[in-house]
């Protein structure tokens, strides 16, 4: 990808959709909305009456154990489960939008990203005129080690995601490489939904997760199995689904990434720790926006960019 002078997007027009938490298992009504240019993506929670903004961005991450939650500094208002959706909105080439819910947690609809590709799609994007997107880029190799995780960014002319995964049977060991940019990745993985292990799920129950899921929004396996009887075993199905997490993850810096990840045994923590390190260090990026140079931000305000 060579071509950056491409204008920012939002949504045609409005559009509403409902589901169920995959964790809380309630009810959630969602409301997308066109939004201005530069704005980014917002939540709020209409069901909370003041300080219910939430940006979608990483600096607001609360939790990122199971799934990725965003809270706002001045309240306890929460969003859980964003990163589907959020994966559905950057592989849409979507810049700014305003997200209303009435509760605390983002449908899981099918488990993957194709129900929200869908309602999107329904309504079509539309662009800001002479607005352009901005992209992130990685000036040197930036390296996030936790537990079992290892996570590595590369400067690169394009985007590029390898992704392994190693889980026991009968997932194993899998690995993926995909890139050109988010919307090209997107379209590989978006299909892949949420998995989990059949022994974990009485532990998830207990912590008062898990309480929406089953076999139509999660692939479950036990006894070495998948026990789910529509199961699509596509090549690197699940490698492909901590991809789908990754893209949704890192929309959260609100910018367009040009690099090189390679990322081993990925997930919510190790995602939320690569961004951090990205801008703990003014070195490890540049900022570009077509007619702007590209030291346009300045470092105070490049965080919030």
């Amino acid at each position: 990808m060579s071509n950056y002078n491409i204008l920012q997007k939002t949504i045609s027009k409005t559009v509403s959709f409902s589901g169920i938490g995959l964790h809380s298992g309630n009810l959630c009504n969602i409301t997308l909305k066109p939004s201005e240019a530069d704005t980014g993506i917002i939540f709020i929670r209409k069901d909370v009456k003041e300080n219910n903004v939430i940006p979608a961005d990483f600096r607001y991450i609360y939790k990122s154990k199971l799934c990725t939650t965003l809270k706002a500094y001045n309240s306890d208002a929460k969003i859980l489960t964003v990163e589907h959706l959020l994966a559905a909105i950057k592989g849409n080439s979507i810049d700014n939008l305003i997200i209303e819910v009435d509760s605390q947690e983002i449908p899981i609809l099918d488990g993957s990203a194709r129900g929200y590709d869908n309602i999107i799609k329904s309504v079509g994007t539309k662009e800001h005129i002479n607005k352009f997107k901005k992209y992130l880029f990685i000036n040197k190799k930036v390296i996030v080690e936790n537990e079992n995780s290892v996570f590595t960014l590369e400067p690169f002319n394009e985007l590029k995601i390898n992704c392994t995964v190693n889980f026991p049977d009968p997932i194993g060991k899998q690995t993926i490489s995909i890139g050109n940019n988010y919307e090209d990745i997107y379209k590989e993985v978006m299909d892949a939904k949420t998995f989990c292990f059949y022994e974990d799920i009485e532990i998830m129950q207990k912590n008062g997760l898990a309480r929406g899921g089953n076999l139509d929004n999660a692939i479950v396996i036990k006894d070495g199995k998948v026990i789910n009887s529509d199961f699509d075993n596509s090549n690197n199905y699940f490698a492909k689904h901590k991809t789908l997490d990754v893209v949704g993850d890192l929309s959260l810096m609100g910018l367009n990434l040009i690099g090189n990840i390679s990322v081993y045994y990925p997930g919510h923590e190790i995602n939320r720790l690569v961004m951090n390190k990205i801008f703990s260090d003014y070195s490890n990026f540049r900022i570009y926006q077509h007619n702007k140079s590209d030291n346009f931000i300045s470092t105070e305000s490049v965080l919030t960019a």
